[in-house]
């Protein structure tokens, strides 16, 4: 045998390994290797005039054709010697069809560089060695190769590879690259249950994939020379086809000296670590469109927010990360850095991937050309679990009707209501827009007390709610008796979010200044505007919603802070409403049965109108004239993702009983308190209060420390903060406004 492989041609070779059903003939190795002097053709890397075409799948012995799902033992099973052979087993079957994919590499592409092909060869060889191993040590935990089914992932997925940089790239720098953390972790974790042998084994494993890897590189690097401009990681990027993604190169871990250890650049390094995807589960795509109240006012795509907004809205693009799963894609005009990723990964908390998408800036399109028809483009998977808008509106739902026929039923996706939201000819006003309006909000809230007048004890009456007006004599005379009775009135537009469209007066004669020619305006232009009494208020509340088929779930109450204008400028985290006294606290928790009532039956009302997904209610504490204290139970309705579940969210992220605040500081506030940039400030605070971590709940949650939740590199209006505090007391000091709130973080953080 040793003569007949002394003359076989490395044709003859490959062929063996490739197609032999038997464990014999795949671990069939030379001696001494093949001469490179045999090959019929030498030269540099170019197209091949035919391509090799590879069987369905290779030959295997009839135990290893068995091709199904495993589940892959728990790293908690692994003190049971047969589950560790398991784990041998999975990585076994891809040794295996590792080196059957480098045989087929060998026989498509024999037109490589001498040198490609001899170091493949070693790397085949270093595999079979890799494969012998783990049979033997199988055998001795009670596990045979075969015993169980394999999975043919590597082969699907590489079998029509193109070229020997496409090999490199899918190969050495994703399924080999991911090895490297696979059998350090697992050498680490049966270690630890004493099982030395095995560690041993996968050690040496561990070494030789550092070089397998390292091969790959090389020639990846000497490939693609002709894009020098682009990093290692753009390059790799732009070149793994789909459905394969940087995620697949990672594994359970992440081994950044592993990787120093083959050469990789720090960047790709750290884009790498950073990067987030699914490997199965179709993602959903998410989206940041905060102005689709003034969208669907309009009513047809193509409304242009102020630059002052606009800046607002780019800084916080990025919030529905904290929404998302890990797997899923939120679009961005342009990536945060991977200082700021890196950032929230090491407090704990798992980052989806950010697509840009520079095209997504709600203008109206050029007639004969969209951008939806980009966004298709960049979209590669072809199934998505659902598409998830800040708000749904007539912008959304043209930019995303091309991707309907993706939609594909998955957990935690939405996929059922997005399918009926883009089968809509068009999102107007009459279908779900008008659920946005403040005036429906009002005059369900004043049906509901007609019909619960007994509830008065707890939501005050009639009068204390507001009214809606569409006409300008109407409107004069309510905010005239509105004056009389409280003093002052306030002033809303229908349409309008995060307090923005709110006036309030308090001398009728201001009625014929500019805020009667807003007024007049908003008659005009929304069809109406409502008026309320201005309220004693004691504390701003708010409460998430999920309006599901058949039932509303109600989430938690936090408490919410809004500026002088009446702009949200944060949330209270923690379960405890600890800013109200006991008295306030006794009233709302006698309070909160009723009100919840009501809030399951403005579910049920949202479900009739077609609704289905996430909403908030604004609501807030009062106390009338002689002192008694109110509910007004619904101040404000958003049918969409709002600022108050993003910090519910967020509160995930800390150690239960721990209290902080999510917050908004315009950089504004900022230079008035010193700091000359975001960058600075953002610096100051990771000095003086570094985010500190521990375990808590099945991975780490945050101790201490402030965490900037937009990048601070990026900013260009506003930062938002995740800041905790050591005891709920401290923050009775913290206010939220003119940068008091950055003053008092400081102060109680000391």
């Amino acid at each position: 045998m040793i003569a007949f492989l002394a003359h076989m041609t490395i044709d003859h070779w490959a062929k063996l390994l490739l197609f032999g059903t038997s464990l014999e003939e795949k671990l069939l190795t030379f001696q001494p290797a093949p001469s490179l002097d045999q090959d019929p053709i030498e030269g540099s890397l170019g197209p091949t005039p035919k391509i090799w075409e590879a069987p369905k799948f290779p030959g295997r012995p009839e135990a290893l054709s068995k091709i199904g799902r495993t589940p892959f033992p728990s790293v908690h099973q692994l003190h049971l010697s047969e589950e560790r052979g398991k784990v041998l087993h999975f990585f076994a079957n891809h040794e295996l069809l590792a080196l059957e994919l480098m045989a087929l590499v060998l026989l498509r592409f024999p037109e490589a560089p001498p040198s490609f092909r001899k170091g493949m060869i070693q790397v085949i060889t270093e595999e079979q060695g890799h494969l012998k191993l783990y049979i033997a040590r199988m055998k001795e935990l009670g596990v045979e190769l075969g015993d169980l089914p394999v999975n043919d992932y590597f082969w699907k997925s590489m079998k029509d590879v193109r070229s020997p940089l496409d090999f490199t790239v899918q190969m050495s720098l994703t399924f080999e690259q991911a090895n490297l953390d696979f059998s350090f972790y697992y050498m680490n974790a049966v270690r630890a249950v004493n099982d030395h042998s095995t560690a041993a084994l996968l050690e040496r494993v561990f070494k030789e994939e550092i070089r397998h890897v390292k091969h790959g590189l090389v020639w990846f690097n000497r490939w693609r020379s002709q894009n020098a401009d682009q990093s290692e990681w753009d390059a790799y990027r732009q070149l793994l086809p789909f459905p394969l993604n940087p995620q697949r190169a990672k594994g359970p871990i992440f081994c950044e000296d592993a990787r120093r250890l083959v050469g990789l650049s720090e960047n790709y390094i750290r884009e790498l670590g950073a990067y987030s995807g699914s490997k199965g589960r179709p993602p959903t795509l998410w989206i940041y469109n905060p102005h689709c109240d003034n969208e669907i006012l309009r009513g047809r795509i193509g409304f242009t927010p102020t630059a002052s907004t606009k800046k607002i809205g780019t800084d916080l693009q990025v919030v529905p990360a904290y929404l998302s799963q890990k797997t899923d894609i939120v679009l961005v005009d342009r990536k945060p850095s991977i200082e700021w990723i890196e950032s929230l990964q090491s407090a704990g908390l798992e980052v989806p991937e950010f697509l840009e998408f520079n095209s997504v800036t709600r203008t109206k399109p050029t007639p004969g050309s969209t951008k939806t028809g980009q966004l298709s483009d960049a979209i590669q998977s072809p199934k998505l679990s659902g598409i998830e808008p800040w708000g749904w509106s007539p912008e959304v739902t043209s930019l995303f009707k091309p991707l309907l026929p993706r939609l594909v039923d998955a957990d935690g996706g939405n996929s059922e209501f997005a399918r009926s939201a883009l089968s809509q000819h068009s999102f107007i006003p009459e279908h779900l827009g008008k659920i946005f309006s403040k005036s429906w909000s009002v005059e369900f809230l004043n049906q509901w007390l007609l019909k619960n007048k007994t509830d008065s004890q707890f939501f005050g009456t009639l009068e204390d709610t507001g009214l809606v007006h569409t006409q300008w004599g109407s409107v004069r005379d309510s905010i005239s008796k509105t004056i009389e009775l409280h003093h002052r009135a306030m002033i809303k537009a229908p349409y309008g979010t995060a307090g923005m469209q709110v006036k309030d007066i308090s001398e009728l004669k201001n009625l014929d200044g500019p805020l009667g020619g807003w007024i007049r305006k908003l008659l005009r232009t929304q069809g109406g505007v409502i008026i309320e009494p201005f309220l004693n208020r004691v504390a701003d509340l708010s409460i998430q919603l999920k309006i599901q088929d058949q039932e509303t779930t109600l989430l938690e109450v936090r408490q919410f802070i809004t500026g002088s204008h009446h702009e949200y400028q944060g949330t209270l985290l923690g379960p405890k409403l600890f800013r109200l006294n006991p008295q306030t606290l006794r009233f709302f928790h006698a309070a909160f049965q009723p009100w919840k009532e009501f809030l399951r039956q403005l579910g049920d009302q949202l479900r009739k109108e077609g609704y289905r997904g996430p909403a908030g209610v604004d609501a807030f504490l009062w106390k009338t004239q002689k002192g008694e204290l109110k509910l007004k139970p619904l101040v404000e309705l958003n049918p969409r993702w709002t600022m108050g579940r993003v910090a519910l969210e967020l509160e995930k992220s800390l150690i239960p009983g721990v209290s902080g605040a999510w917050t908004f500081l315009t950089l504004k506030e900022l230079a008035r308190l010193g700091f000359s940039n975001a960058q600075e400030f953002a610096q100051t605070m990771k000095s003086k209060y570094p985010v500190q971590t521990e375990r808590a709940g099945g991975g780490r949650r945050i101790r201490s420390g402030v965490l900037l939740t937009n990048d601070p590199a990026q900013a260009q209006s506003v930062l938002s903060c995740l800041v905790t505090f050591p005891n709920p007391e401290l923050l009775l000091d913290w206010q939220a406004r003119s940068g008091e709130s950055v003053k008092s973080l400081t102060r109680t953080a000391q």
